[in-house]
């Protein structure tokens, strides 16, 4: 779409969200029923029946953190570590911390 202002022309530019250009894998009706499923699922089970009805045929996701070539870092060393790369100051003392 143009728009004409005196003599030059600017093209007007629609934008999108990038989810929107998504395709949607449930639609409405489905995501209603889904919800419904799940709530006379919570309502009429106890709470390890409906764990495991929610969470039958999952399979764990395994991964790998790689710093340095040491598999088995911990979250707290991959915390440390993300926070050095970025430049965000780690925390301070409250002695320390400008008001």
């Amino acid at each position: 779409m143009f728009l004409k202002m005196g003599e030059t022309e600017i093209m007007r530019m629609d934008r999108k969200s990038s989810i929107e250009n998504e395709p949607r894998t449930l639609n409405v009706h489905q995501i209603q029923f889904a919800r419904d499923a799940a709530q006379y699922v919570v309502n009429t089970s106890t709470i390890e029946e409906a764990l495991r009805i929610f969470t039958e045929g999952l399979e764990p996701v395994e991964t790998v953190a790689k710093h340095n070539g040491n598999p088995t870092m911990d979250i707290g060393e991959e915390f440390d570590c993300s926070v050095s790369e970025v430049g965000i100051p780690g925390p301070r003392e409250i002695a320390s911390a400008p008001f």
